[in-house]
């Protein structure tokens, strides 16, 4: 990965770079940038590269395209190693970190998206439309937490699964799942690959409760409760709500997970799918979080797989 630090210039210090490792996860709203530079004062060979909290930081591929932008949160110097290292993090991490008040009535999420980054000032891209109004109230939530809401509530209707993620210096949203171009093939590019399934979070079935805690409907998944047993959670009714569709939400189903080790490929990232040929596990299978390490001029790639496309759960709270 290429690197510049944008100040009152903009200075290459890819040639110093020692080790650089860029990465993200569908559930959390920034991607973030580590990396490690040489940088020693005494040497009067090695260029002085000063760089403070709040600078600019862009990475790019071999080919130019930049591929994140955002700021410095974290550098520390170490002079007796003659190194700085710098963690920096994507502008989605200011929606991360700051708070408002909203009360949302008959509102689209794609437009309660737009409202709350024009408020904490970030650009706006490419945002997808859902056709879904909704209504919640926003009380002292980050503006990761709003927008997010705002969608897993439209999830909950229209059943789309939508992703927050950064293009540059953009916010978007877009369809979870989309197809990022990549393959990876165990006699390829693959270096290992671990396989695990879990069922120790299941939820197979949820009684529906009225306000007095009378029961007066199940529901269930009877093809679940017949392989594994029946695990039951309670949903109690609220006004405002539609209970089956609070109940449904609050099933889980068995966590199937993958995790790859290849050789790195910028496309693949948390929020995008990509097709894997091995022994352990072939299909399309979609990113839950990404791992890119740079050292020694090699990239590589850690993944984590899930097998079900996953919509991050955000809960909102209804006027009441």
């Amino acid at each position: 990965m290429k690197i510049a630090i944008v100040a009152d210039a903009t200075v290459d210090i890819s040639p110093l770079i020692l080790s650089c490792t860029w990465s993200g996860d569908r559930t959390q709203a920034a991607r973030k940038l580590e990396f490690t530079y040489l940088q020693d004062d005494r040497d009067p060979l090695i260029p002085q590269i000063g760089i403070g909290s709040g600078y600019t930081v862009v990475g790019g591929d071999d080919d130019g395209n930049v591929i994140f932008i955002g700021n410095a949160y974290n550098v520390e110097v170490d002079r007796q190693n003659s190194r700085t290292k710098v963690l920096a993090y994507d502008h989605a991490f200011i929606l991360n970190r700051s708070k408002t008040t909203r009360k949302f009535s008959n509102a689209l999420p794609e437009d309660i998206a737009r409202d709350i980054c024009n408020h904490m000032g970030i650009k706006v891209g490419d945002i997808v439309s859902t056709g879904t109004q909704v209504s919640f109230i926003a009380n002292a939530k980050t503006g990761f937490q709003i927008i997010l809401g705002a969608f897993y509530e439209a999830y909950k209707v229209n059943s789309e699964v939508y992703q927050c993620i950064m293009d540059g210096d953009e916010f978007c949203v877009v369809k979870k799942g989309e197809l990022s171009g990549v393959t990876l093939n165990a006699m390829a590019n693959m270096t290992g690959s671990v396989y695990r399934e879990s069922i120790e979070d299941l939820i197979n079935a949820v009684e529906i409760v009225d306000e007095q805690g009378n029961s007066s409907q199940i529901i269930s998944n009877p093809d679940s409760i017949e392989r594994y047993s029946m695990f039951i959670d309670v949903y109690k009714s609220q006004k405002d709500k539609d209970a089956q569709v609070e109940a449904r939400a609050l099933m889980n189903i068995p966590v199937y997970e993958g995790t790859i080790t290849a050789l790195g490929d910028y496309r693949a990232k948390a929020g995008y799918s990509l097709i894997v040929k091995d022994t352990l596990f072939s299909g399309q299978f979609f990113i839950k979080s990404d791992v890119h390490t740079w050292i020694d001029g090699v990239h590589e790639m850690k993944l984590v797989l899930e097998f079900e496309n996953l919509m991050t759960e955000q809960e909102v709270e209804k006027a009441k």
